[in-house]
Parts: C-alpha cells; structure tokens; sequence
C-alpha cells in the first residue's frame, strides 16, 4: 500500500482524500481475493463512496451543477490524491506482480467515482494513458485486457467528456504497434473503439481527406551501369511500350515511383504525374502478364524455405521480441537483388493492384458523370469533392480500360475469382463510405421506437414465447378412438379405409374454408368463432399444400394470405389455349418437349442492341411456354411505362440491391452509373425447382461472372452473321430463332416443326466439332 504520510502539495483535503482512497482500496482487497483483472468490483459493495468521502473531507458532497467552482475544487483534490496513489503503485510494483490487483482496483474504483459524479469522468483514462506509456508491448497487453473486460460498464455514464482521451490513447498505442507483427493487438484496439463510439460519430471519419504523407516508400535511387552498346538501345525507347515487359533493372524506378501516386493522389492533377502514372502502370501491367504459372510456384516455394531459414529460434526472449514489435518495420522490401523474387510473387502483385484499384475508383470520382451525381448534394464537404479537378473524356477511358484490365487480371488462377469478389466488395463499401462523408455525415441512425409500436411488439413476441398446451385432438386430425374396439379385425377394416389416407378434394377445402368465414363473420359464440379461425387456417394451409402439386404457378398470384381464391379457380380460356398450343407442338401425348440437357441458358449478344436479344427470348419461351422461363434481373432504377415488377424486372432500392450482393446472392452484376442490374442466384434456382429451363440475359461480361462463380450452365452467343464467338466460353454460336432452337434441343427438332435445322458450327462448317464443357475440343 501507499506509504500512510501524504504530501498535501499546498491544497486543503488532499491528504484527507487520500486516506479516503486507502480506506476503500483496503476494503477492496478484502473483497476481492483474487490477484486477475477479473472478476471486476461488484459496485453493490461500494454504495457509500458519497457518505465516506463527505466524512474524509469534513464537509457534505453536494452534487452541483457542471462549471461550479465547488465541484471543479473537489475533482482537482481528489485528481491530486488518485495521482498521488497512483504514482506509488506502479512505481513500487511492475505489471507481472500478483500484487498489481491494487491498480486494477484503484481502476474500478474510480469508475464507481465518476458514475457517482464525485471525481472527473476522464480521470480514468487519463491514468491508463499514463500507464501505457510507462509499459512495454507486454504490459500494454494487460492494461488492454483491462479495457476490454471494462468497456461497457466505463463508457456507459458521460461518455461524451471521455470519447477524446480513448481516441487520443488508443492512436498512441496504435502509433507504437507494429502492423505486421502485432496485426491482433492493432485488430483489438480497433475492435475497442469501433464497439466504444457511436455508429455515426466522426471523430473516426477523416473528414478534411488528408492523406498519410509521411509513408514514403524508399527505393535505391542509384542508377544501374549500362554497357556503351546497351545504351543506345535504350536511349531510341526511353518510353515503355504498353504490352512489352521491360527489363527488370529498367523496370525497377518505374514500378516503385508508383508509391508517390498511391502515397499522394493528388499529384495526379499534375499532366505530367499522371502521363508518368500511366506509363508505370502500363509496364507494371505488361510485366505481370508475362509471369507464367510455373515461374510463380518455384517462387513461393523460394520464398517458403527464406522464411523457414529466417525463423527465430523458440528460446528467444521475450523482451527481445517487443523491442522488435515497436521498432520500425518497413513496408516493403526495395533491394534491386529482391525485386525479380518480388515481382514472382502473387501475393505482392494483388497487394499492388489493389492499390492501383482504390486510385482507379479515386480517379472515376473526379470523372464528369461522377461529378453530375454530386450536384444533388445540398452542402457538399469541399474537401473531399475536388471541384476544382475534373477528368477529361480520354482519361476516363483510360482509368476504366485499366480497371478492367486490373480485374480482369486479378480474376486469373484458382482462387482468383473469389479474391476479386472480395475486393469489389470492400471498394463499393469504401464508396458508401467516402459518400458518406461527402454528404457531411448525416445522421444514420434509426429513429425512436414509438409507444405504440413498442406495446404492439412486445405483445406478438409475448405470443410467439408462450407455451402452448396441445389439444387432446388437433385440428383436421382423424379420431383413433375405433382402435379401442374388442373386435380388431373390424378396427383394421376402419383405418384401411381409403378416406383415412387419400388426400381431398380441392372443392371440398373450399366449401369448408367458406364455411368458417361464415362463422367468422356472424359467429354463434366466441368459441366457435376461436374454432372457426384457426379451422380456417388449417384447411387453407392443406389446400396449399395440395395446390403446390399442380398450380405452383399462381402462388405469386397471391398477395393476401387469407384469400386464396385463386387457387379454386379454373383455368381461363386463354391459358388453356395456351397451353392446347404448347402440347400441339410437343406432339402427341400432350407433354412438352425438354432439352435433354436442361442447364439453365445464358444468351449473350455484345454486338447488337439489348432488344434484339430480349425478343429472341420472348419468342423463344413464347414458343415453348412448358419449358423455358426468362429470368427478371434485379435493378435499382424505377419503372418504365409498361414494365412489370416481377415479370419483366425486379425494382429494388440501392440499399436492398447492396445488401443482396454483399451476400453473395447475384450471379452476376454491373454498375453502369444508376443502372444498376444483377441477376439473383434464388430466382434462377426457384424456377429450376419448378420443372423449367431458365433463360439469363447478359453480356460477355456478366457471362464471365456466371462461369466464376460456379454456376453450371449453357452459354450461347448471338451473331447476326453466326460468326465465331470470342474466347472459348461459348458452346454455340446462333443468329436467329430455328439456330438457337437447334443449339438448345439438337439437330433433330427446331422451333416450328420437326425438322433438322443446322445449328450456326454446321452453316459454317464446322458442324462436327465436339463440344467438351463448352470449349471446342
């Protein structure tokens, strides 16, 4: 304990508030037998701080009002004692001594005196700073701990005068941790104050756009000898052509100058950063084109055995290994002699096109139709909008050729595809943010729950909690009581008989579900009425039951849940008609015909407009209706004149459209400004439970979104002229409606008759090519 002799440094009652705090630390320990940060000091036990501390001080506590001279006196004494106690504790006992318990309850203790108003609310955490400051790694993993088990019980009272020395003591701590060898430390500090603050407070948010200037990247600015007959090669092409990879000593300034951009993107208004941007990023593309496969294996395994041989031994100390967590770690490494190594590996090139992808979003911000969005907003923030740069037209283009060549490179190998996934997910989220923040943070939290509601929540869930005791007989159950019979086998005669297990007739649910409306309408008791409803909801839910064998098809139809007429209903003349069509053209036996291969189909047409592609479809399920299904996509804009919500497209908001693609629920998506469209993987799924052929429209692209992520499907393209199709993704080509119906069923049936129709391979000849998977074998 503190020595008992206290140095009242000239102020009245500091030592008085002293004893007080060794009193109450006394009882502490008393109360508290263990020597662990948990568990933390029950506050129950310390309810008569108020009472003690008035007898300490000779006076009664008052609690004033906030700027009273009395209150702001009292905090200082008792800030004077705590320092005061606290200085002698952490001086006299390290951090790994049992009796460090003392500073854990000291700790508690002043969290019982800030709750109480009797201390000041930061006086905590201006101690843990201290404390920080005064430990190793090690020991700032203690104090932490501390934190951690505190949070919700320290930042639950005057948050408000605490929030800027959490923010300024975990930045400190973040600032002395090493990203690369403390990554779940650094996690943890970040964890704690993204669980402390708000959702929508901004004192997280960098709202002046600053930059971290100070991570220069550095490389050997020494240029290499070149032999005299070298160097009139490179003085007649000092300009790196865009597909030729260069030499890696040529390479070497090029690729690191990247880091200013990357490190300062505002340099990019320059003309001539950005012509010096683009050339680098054209040769770090060539040259990452040119690394073959088996030349990335032999490096990683290089790579492997380097780490293997750089492993520290198992009996290295500890305190050696936190001088080497808060030291400098650089961030990459720029020797020329590693460089060829670094270039090989492929986790360094997707570390360095993801940054050249978060300048290229940086970049289409400032595009002009970036800038025609931004014009909505009433009072944007000036910092983060750059009014005064705009992109030109062939620079757009360029940043998007790039962006697309980026992912189209980062999309190549095994888990390509996924890992591509993952970035775009984490760059339209930063999007959102960076909007966020233009917008100057409004407010996005949800409003106050009314009384109304809260009293009608709390109702339906104190039904959905309840007990429920099960009736002797359920409803819609048979009786049993015949098995009681001494006669068995006239009570086996009973429940063989055919009532007992067929199902029943539509007609007869609908006569009696029309009978307990009747008697739910005009009740004789509130028994029956009791009965009735719950009669009802029975035999409506085992006539959907019946119904899904044989009108599945009207289930959309259905917009309330307790009128479903529609499925008593006869079909129209006009679907029969329909229907009489479609088992015309099936042929006898009145079934349609299925395609033996019944993949769902992925029609792409990137040459001609999208309408020629969608009346190809229309007639194609026109023509076979039993069969062929198109498949609405999902998109953010609002309906045209005539359009259908559910039929010809999904309309759905920003927000419900990014909540699906952040769940991996699309097979496919693009964002073309506000037309944003996404083909959502439930509603393909959906119609191939129902016994039909799916029909996908899109464009190459979207087409090699489907094949990445692992839908199994058909793919065919469409030419006017049945030209070859791009790439080899495609298994058919086709130009008109007997084509596509020849590629789908095969030679021996087409859309209006039974004849053979040649597919477009045969019209050019090439009608014997096996396909394998989809690609000419």
């Amino acid at each position: 304990m503190p020595s008992a002799t206290y140095d009242s440094h000239g102020i009245p009652g500091v030592a008085a508030a002293a004893s007080f705090l060794d009193d109450v630390l006394a009882r502490a320990e008393s109360l508290k037998q263990t020597f662990s940060i948990d568990p933390p000091l029950d506050k129950s036990d310390f309810n008569d701080l108020q009472r003690l501390l008035s007898n300490a001080l000779g006076y009664e506590i008052v609690i004033e009002e906030p700027g009273d001279s009395k209150r702001m006196q009292r905090f200082a004494v008792i800030e004077t004692a705590v320092r005061d106690t606290f200085k002698s504790l952490i001086a006299t006992i390290p951090i790994e001594d049992p009796a460090f318990v003392r500073v854990w309850n000291l700790f508690d203790i002043l969290s019982f005196l800030s709750d109480a108003e009797l201390c000041d609310p930061a006086l905590l955490f201006w101690l843990v700073e201290e404390l920080l400051d005064s430990q190793t790694i090690a020991g700032c993993r203690k104090v932490f701990d501390f934190l951690e088990s505190r949070r919700e019980r320290i930042t639950a009272k005057h948050f408000k005068q605490k929030q800027l020395v959490i923010l300024r003591t975990c930045n400190e701590l973040l600032r002395r941790l090493s990203r690369a060898l403390d990554p779940a430390f650094c996690g943890r500090v970040f964890i704690f104050m993204f669980q402390s603050f708000p959702l929508g407070d901004k004192s997280s948010v960098n709202l002046r756009g600053e930059y971290h200037v100070e991570n220069v990247t550095t490389w050997d600015q020494e240029p290499v000898a070149v032999a005299d007959e070298d160097k009139m090669d490179v003085d007649k092409d000092l300009k790196p052509q865009k597909d030729k990879p260069l030499d890696t000593n040529e390479l070497y300034p090029i690729f690191w100058s990247l880091q200013e951009s990357f490190n300062q993107p505002k340099k990019l208004f320059e003309p001539s950063h950005f012509a010096a941007f683009k050339t680098a990023l054209e040769a770090t593309m060539a040259t990452f084109r040119s690394i073959k496969p088996e030349q990335q294996s032999r490096t990683r395994e290089r790579l492997e055995r380097l780490e293997e041989e750089a492993k520290p031994s198992l009996k290295r100390k500890r305190d050696d290994l936190d001088d080497l967590a808060s030291g400098f770690n650089p961030k990459y490494l720029t020797s020329r002699d590693l460089f060829k190594l670094e270039m090989s590996d492929l986790s360094f090139r997707r570390n360095i096109l993801v940054q050249a992808l978060i300048i290229m979003e940086f970049l289409l911000s400032l595009s002009p139709k970036a800038k025609e969005k931004l014009a909505s907003v009433k009072a944007p923030n000036k910092s983060v909008t750059y009014s005064d740069y705009q992109l030109s037209e062939d620079d757009t283009k360029w940043v998007c050729d790039m962006k697309n060549s980026i992912v189209d490179y980062l999309r190549q190998g095994t888990e390509g595809p996924y890992f591509n996934r993952m970035v775009e997910s984490v760059l339209a989220r930063d999007k959102n943010w960076v909007r966020w923040k233009i917008e100057n943070c409004p407010s996005i939290e949800l409003p106050p729950m009314s009384p109304d509601m809260f009293v009608q929540s709390r109702a339906a869930i104190g039904k959905l909690a309840a007990t429920r005791r099960l009736r002797a007989a359920p409803i819609g159950s048979l009786s049993l009581d015949f098995l009681d019979d001494e006669d068995e086998e006239q009570a086996m005669e009973k429940l063989k008989d055919p009532a007992r297990y067929r199902l029943p007739e539509l007609s007869s649910l609908r006569r009696g579900i029309a009978d307990d409306e009747f008697e739910i309408e005009m009740p004789t008791n509130d028994e029956s009425k009791a009965a009735a409803i719950e009669g009802k909801a029975s035999k409506t839910w085992r006539a959907l039951r019946i119904a899904s064998k044989t009108k599945l098809v009207v289930f959309d139809k259905i917009e309330d849940d307790d009128k479903i007429d529609i499925i008593f209903e006869e079909k129209p003349a006009q679907e029969d008609s329909v229907e009489a069509a479609a088992d015309e053209e099936a042929g006898e036996g009145g079934e349609a015909v299925f395609p033996e291969d019944r993949r769902a189909i992925v029609l792409v047409d990137s040459s001609a407009p999208a309408g020629a592609r969608s009346e190809l479809v229309q007639q194609l399920v026109s023509r076979h209706p039993r069969v062929f299904v198109r498949v609405p996509p999902h998109v953010t804009r609002a309906p045209r004149d005539g359009e259908v919500n559910g039929k010809d497209y999904h309309f759905v908001d920003t927000q419900a459209f990014n909540m699906m693609r952040d769940g991996d629920q699309f097979l496919e998506f693009c964002e073309d400004g506000d037309n944003v469209h996404g083909i959502n993987r439930r509603v393909v799924e959906g119609i191939m439970d129902n016994d039909r052929v799916p029909v996908l429209e899109t464009d190459s692209d979207g087409a090699q979104q489907v094949k990445d992520n692992g839908f199994d499907a058909r793919f065919i393209f469409i030419h006017p002229e049945a030209a070859a199709p791009p790439g080899e993704l495609f298994e058919a080509t086709v130009k008109d409606l007997e084509s596509l119906a020849s590629a789908i069923f095969g030679p021996s049936i087409n859309s209006n008759s039974a004849e053979a129709a040649p597919t477009a391979a045969t019209a050019e000849g090439d009608g014997d090519v096996p396909m394998t998977d989809g690609v000419a074998a």
